[in-house]
Parts: C-alpha cells; sequence; structure tokens
C-alpha cells in the first residue's frame, strides 16, 4: 500500500465487516440471521444494492463510507430513514422460538400456499424469469415418480405423460397421428412452454402462462379430493399434457413460494446490513468529531493557560516588588543609629557634642579656630549647651584639633543649638550680643539645612548598606 493510500484510509470512515457480525450477535439470538448477515459481507458490494448507495468502496479495512455522508448531519439523515433499533425487532425470536419470525416462517411457507398470487405479482421480472426455468433432470424425476408411485399410470398412460417431455427436451419422436393432430398438439404445447428456448437441461415456462397452470394444478387437487376413485388415466396425448402441467405447477408453486421467502429474507439482511453499517459510521463520525472538539478545546485552554501563565508571573513580580518595597521602607531609623554611623565614619565631634548636650561647655575661643583657617567669631557661653567662650578643660583643643577645620566647630555648634534650642527674649543680651546672636542664628539656619543634607545623604547610603547585607544573608 503505498503512502498516499495509507493517508487516505487514515482520513476515511470504515467499517470492519467484523464488527458487523459482533454487533448483531449481541442484539440477537437468531441464528439463521446471524449465517446470513456473514454470508452477505461475502458478497461483493455490486450485489448489495442498498448498501452501495451508502458505500464509495470495499477494501482490506471494510466498507469505506462516501465522501458525501461523512458530516454528521447527513450521517443523522441516513440514520433517521434506516433506524436500528425498530428493524433490530424483527430480529428477534418470539417466545421460545430459537429463531426470528421471518425464518420460522420459512419452514412453514406452504400453509401459505393460497397467496401465491399476491407473491407472484411483487416478484420481479428477474425473479419471475428464474422461476419459469425449470430444470429437465427435476421435472423428469418428478414425472416418473408421479406416473408410478403416485398414481400408477399403465405403459400407454406413461408414454403420453412422457412424450411432452421428450417433445420439450428436444428428443427425435416418431410421428403419430394426422397433421392436423400433430399440430394441435404442438400449439398446446406452444401455449404454456417456450419449445425454441428450452433445452436438454433446462424447460421454459411463459411467464404469462404460470397462474394458468397453477390454476390448473390446483383444480386438478380439488377435483382429486373430490373424487373417490383411485386411479388416474391418460389415455390421450392431451390428458398427457395435463398431467404433465400437474407435475409442472407442482414444482412452480414451490419455487414461487421459496423465492418470495427468498426475496423477503434478502430484503431483511440487506436492510438489516445498512442499518449495521449505518450505525457504526455514525458512532465513528461523532468519535471523530468529539476528538476534533476535544482538541481545539485543549488549544484553547493552552492558549488561556499561556495568557494566565503571563499574567500570573507578572502578579508574581509586582508581588516580589511591592515585598521589596515594603522591606526597605520597614527599615528603622533613629538617632541612635545616625550617632552610631556617624562615630564609625569619623564623625566624633558631631556625635560628642550631640550626646554630650548641654552638660559641658564647648570650647570657645577662635585661637585654634583661627589657627586651623577659620574666621567665625566664637559662640558666647551662655549655660545652655552654646558653644562659649571662655576657657576649657583641654576637650576642646583635642576637638579642635580633631575637627577638619573651623566648618567642623561651626557645624558642632550648631548640632548642640538644634538638640537645645535658646530663646532669645529669654536672654539678656547688649546690643553687640544680639547682633552677634543673630548672625549665629543665620549661620545655623545654614548649618541645619547642610545637616539636613548631608543626613538625608548618610540615610541613602545606610539604606543601601543595609539592603545589601540582607541580602547578602538571604
Amino acid at each position: 500500500m503505498s503512502s498516499e493510500t495509507k493517508l487516505v484510509c487514515s482520513t476515511c470512515i470504515s467499517c470492519p465487516k467484523e464488527e458487523i457480525l459482533r454487533r448483531l450477535q449481541r442484539e440477537t439470538t437468531c441464528s439463521a440471521c446471524c449465517s446470513a448477515l456473514r454470508l452477505m459481507t461475502e458478497r461483493p458490494l455490486a450485489e448489495l444494492v442498498l448498501l452501495d448507495s451508502f458505500v464509495d468502496r470495499e477494501d482490506e479495512t471494510g466498507y469505506v463510507l462516501n465522501e458525501d455522508l461523512a458530516s454528521p448531519a447527513a450521517l443523522e439523515a441516513a440514520c433517521a430513514k434506516f433506524p436500528l433499533q425498530e428493524w433490530l425487532k424483527n430480529c428477534q425470536p418470539l417466545k421460545r422460538d430459537k429463531r426470528c419470525p421471518m425464518h420460522t416462517n420459512s419452514r412453514h411457507i406452504f400453509n401459505q400456499a393460497d397467496l401465491w398470487e399476491d407473491m407472484w405479482a411483487e416478484l420481479s421480472a428477474a425473479q419471475k424469469a428464474t422461476i419459469c426455468a425449470v430444470g429437465a433432470g427435476e421435472l423428469h424425476d418428478k414425472l416418473w415418480q408421479h406416473c408410478t408411485d403416485k398414481h400408477h399410470l399403465c405403459k400407454d398412460c406413461r408414454s403420453n405423460v412422457m412424450w411432452a417431455y421428450d417433445r420439450l427436451t428436444k428428443k427425435e419422436l416418431p410421428p403419430v397421428g394426422t397433421e392436423a393432430e400433430q399440430e394441435a398438439e404442438l400449439s398446446s404445447l406452444q401455449a404454456y412452454f417456450d419449445i425454441e428456448r428450452s433445452t436438454e437441461g433446462t424447460i421454459c415456462v411463459h411467464s404469462s402462462a404460470l397462474p394458468t397452470i397453477l390454476y390448473h394444478y390446483e383444480d386438478t387437487l380439488a377435483e382429486e379430493a373430490e373424487s373417490s376413485s383411485k386411479g388416474r388415466h391418460a389415455p390421450t396425448r392431451q390428458a398427457g399434457l395435463s398431467e404433465l402441467l400437474c407435475v409442472v405447477g407442482r414444482l412452480l408453486l414451490r419455487k414461487v413460494l421459496t423465492s418470495y421467502q427468498t426475496s423477503l429474507e434478502e430484503e431483511q439482511n440487506q436492510q438489516l446490513l445498512v442499518r449495521l453499517v449505518l450505525s457504526h459510521f455514525q458512532a465513528q463520525t461523532l468519535e471523530r468529531h468529539a476528538a476534533q472538539c476535544a482538541e481545539s478545546l485543549l488549544e484553547g485552554i493552552e492558549h488561556d493557560a499561556g495568557k494566565a501563565s503571563k499574567r500570573k508571573l507578572k502578579k508574581e513580580r509586582q508581588k516580589h516588588r511591592r515585598e521589596a518595597e515594603a522591606e526597605e521602607q520597614a527599615v528603622t531609623w533613629d538617632e541612635q543609629q545616625e550617632l552610631a554611623l556617624l562615630s564609625k565614619m569619623g564623625w566624633s565631634n558631631a556625635a560628642a557634642v550631640a550626646l554630650g548636650g548641654g552638660g559641658e561647655s564647648a570650647p570657645g575661643g577662635g585661637g585654634a579656630a583661627d589657627a586651623t583657617g577659620g574666621g567665625a567669631h566664637p559662640p558666647p557661653a551662655n549655660g545652655c549647651g552654646v558653644a562659649g567662650g571662655g576657657g576649657g578643660d583641654g576637650r576642646a583643643t583635642e576637638r579642635e584639633a580633631a575637627a577638619p577645620g573651623r566648618g567642623g566647630a561651626e557645624l558642632d555648634a550648631a548640632r548642640a543649638l538644634a538638640l537645645h534650642p535658646v530663646d532669645a527674649a529669654s536672654l539678656e543680651l547688649t546690643e553687640s550680643e544680639q547682633r552677634e546672636f543673630s548672625a549665629l542664628a543665620r549661620q545655623k539656619g545654614q548649618l541645619m539645612e547642610e545637616r539636613d543634607r548631608m543626613r538625608a545623604a548618610i540615610r541613602e547610603r545606610f539604606e543601601r548598606f543595609a539592603l545589601g547585607g540582607s541580602k547578602g544573608v538571604a
């Protein structure tokens, strides 16, 4: 099988024959139906006229569905015309019977012999032609049995009966009687039989003459039932022809009944086969359609899941960002941490002044300050923590030496004033001292601004240091 053929087979919908038989065996216990369906699946598709309209072809996989019926809607319409469940009721045995009504009736078909007219009318032309072809060998046996075993005809009567048979089988016979009698005998035979088409193996009966032959057979049976005489005679060839028609009528009646029964069984089996195949096709189509819907649904779910995962990742990143911001905002800040950090960074003078408060006086004078390049006036000794101008205890000299310049001493004084503000109204100052106090106040404001800027810078460095340490530990 080529690759293209395999691809086509994979896309087509097929129905295996074994699956049809398994389905029927699950639905009915009629062995005749199962056997008939098995034989029907072995027949070529061209002989299954009803199934051929729904099936495209037959291959090793089974029956392949026609592409025009591959949609669920088309199959549903076809199954509506040929419903399976209703037809399966005809295949169910009744009561204690082991066969369905159709196959049970086949055993008693001859009980309906009086209905042969209706049966003959329903048969097709091909079936009628088959019925009218009588086997010569079978007819000979029945004639001999009729003449000897059944009615015990004498030799002369048997000769008159067998004359018509010999004439139909083209057997050479010596002429008997006048030409007019011979023509009359030949006309009688031609009224019932097609002599030209009859051969040694087959005797053909005119289909139009079949009802006449069967009526003659029924009348003969009625006369036998009414007559009390046991013997039968055929003294002339016309009487022998009558006996021949009785035997032929019995054979034709049997063939009509069996042919009608066979046609009914054929129709039932073909209907059953079509309904089983369509049911399987519909199930396969629905499964394939459901698989396609599930696949498309899964694709949509995966697409939505991809979008959801992106949203989830974005939310997680936002959550981590908020947590980091919260951790940054959760860093505590107080004055002690600031002073401890300042002392580690070398700001010992500012720390000492801030921690000393007003308990000790700041170094005074401008001697050391001037020596380091300063030019500011020394703050007055006011006893409020402001750097005074009086003599110190030696620590002022150390602080001035440790300070980077006069700006450091001024910054210490400003920090002391910031920690312990002084009200000018509460001081008794001279005019020159007031001017000096105002100048110091302005200097204090400038220093406070500078302190705020430096504090902000130090706070930022501290936060980076604290956050860097916490990430390193994590």
